[in-house]
């Protein structure tokens, strides 16, 4: 007969096993379910980060093109103020091109007159003078290159107008 103390080692043993069992299948269970996630979440990734990729630089790009218009902007206000003091047409679209940060050409930049006061003649005191540029950005990350197509542009025409303060011969006059 067995007293209270003593106990059946194999029957405490069996049941430890058993235990052990159930918790190594649990466990077996959750990490293939954790592994599924994880195949799942790295090939949803593989799948997003192309696009969360391109939206990125195409943010970035956007960046880039207000910072050339801005520059371009001040570039031909600048050289409208130079064409404001009497300046020769070549000198203007010199300055103005030197302003733009190589964004601009000389050869891109226009200058005109406008004859405020009425007289049919463009470029004295008091007329208005207007410097323009013509600029197109390419964006670099939505090239169609590849497909077949051309690139994709932004065109910018920036344009200054001011009062001649100093009289400015041979220019010409801007088109109504």
């Amino acid at each position: 007969m067995k007293t209270a103390q003593q106990f059946n080692s194999r029957r405490v043993f069996s049941g430890a096993v058993h235990t052990a069992m159930r918790i190594a299948a649990a466990c077996r269970a959750t990490m293939t379910s954790l592994r599924k996630e994880q195949a799942q979440s790295l090939i949803e990734f593989a799948l997003l980060m192309p696009i969360i990729l391109v939206i990125i630089l195409l943010i970035v790009d956007a960046g880039i093109a207000l910072d050339r218009k801005e520059v371009l902007q001040h570039a031909i206000r600048e050289g409208a103020r130079h064409a404001a003091v009497g300046a020769d047409v070549t000198s203007i679209q010199d300055y103005t091109a030197a302003q733009a940060q190589d964004v601009l050409v000389p050869a891109d930049v226009s200058v005109c007159y406008l004859d405020m006061d009425g007289n049919g003649d463009a470029g004295n005191v008091g007329d208005n003078v207007r410097v323009s540029a013509s600029y197109d950005h390419e964006l670099a990350i939505a090239s169609f290159e590849l497909l077949g197509g051309g690139a994709l542009t932004i065109g910018m025409t920036p344009s200054a107008d001011m009062r001649l303060e100093a009289a400015a011969a041979g220019g010409v006059v801007c088109p109504p």
